[in-house]
């Protein structure tokens, strides 16, 4: 309602107001179920854009919100601006741990394997989820150079890498 007023009063005809708040609503329900997905998922480049889109939609719902206060006295802005402010605020919190959940990644159990690598090393349990999302996207596996840029790790230690995450692949042949 709000959303619809403040389109109302910058000139919008009555069928644009009322789709301005599925447009604002919108763009921010699309931001977040972005910003939510695994960051290696997307590519720096999209990761702004996603960021960029969801910043002005809270923006804009912020400004929509405050300008339908009845005045502008600090409780009804408080309680007019609230709700974008708790939204923003509710998607950072998720993005972090969502963040966090990576960088632990998932824990494999097991035994140690034939070349020694242990399946419970976080390590090696990112790099099989990686090589595992790679074989999903691209019916093949993650290449070594792959591996290195999101693991950020060095050549010796993507090899012995490599190796590892690939042993227990029943589809992998030498």
């Amino acid at each position: 309602m709000h959303q619809r007023e403040f389109a109302l009063q910058g000139g919008a005809d009555r069928v644009s107001a009322s789709l301005w708040p599925l447009s604002v609503d919108g763009l921010l329900l699309l931001a977040t179920v972005g910003l939510l997905k695994p960051s290696g998922v997307l590519t720096r480049r999209a990761r702004v854009a996603v960021w960029s889109a969801f910043l002005l939609g809270i923006a804009v719902s912020l400004a929509a919100n405050i300008a339908a206060a009845p005045t502008l006295e600090w409780k009804p802005v408080l309680v007019a601006g609230w709700p974008p402010v708790a939204l923003l605020l509710s998607v950072e919190l998720l993005a972090h741990r969502q963040l966090e959940r990576k960088e632990r990644g998932p824990v494999l159990r097991g035994s140690a394997g034939a070349g020694g690598g242990r399946d419970d090393d976080p390590l090696l349990a990112r790099a099989r989820g990686i090589d595992m999302r790679h074989r999903q996207l691209h019916q093949r596996p993650a290449s070594a150079e792959t591996l290195r840029k999101e693991l950020r790790i060095g050549a010796r230690q993507t090899v012995e890498t490599v190796g590892q995450t690939r042993q227990g692949h029943l589809g992998w042949r030498r």
